[in-house]
């Protein structure tokens, strides 16, 4: 697979991470991050803003999957073990 395709399908991993966000979630300063990283495809840390909105706000087991395919694909594997178990863990 070329390198454009497998960035697209990292950028909708991280775009349905996203989706399973509530809307208020677009005023914090974490979440903004996330969209200006993403527009400069950057996907890593995109994906590092939407872990650390996670820390201090309720996700969904979904969400913790996206990013686990995210990083997955990225070939970020300890990361992709640690959404795993976050996962797993409700």
């Amino acid at each position: 697979m070329d390198l454009w395709n497998l960035w697209k399908l990292v950028e909708a991993d991280l775009v349905r991470a996203r989706s399973t966000l509530p809307e208020s979630a677009a005023s914090d300063k974490t979440f903004q991050e996330y969209q200006d990283f993403l527009g400069h495809n950057e996907l890593e840390l995109a994906c590092e803003m939407l872990e650390a909105y996670a820390e201090d706000h309720p996700v969904t087991t979904e969400f913790w999957l996206a990013l686990r395919d995210a990083a997955t694909k990225m070939q970020l594997s300890e990361r992709a073990k640690r959404y795993e178990l976050r996962a797993a863990n409700g």
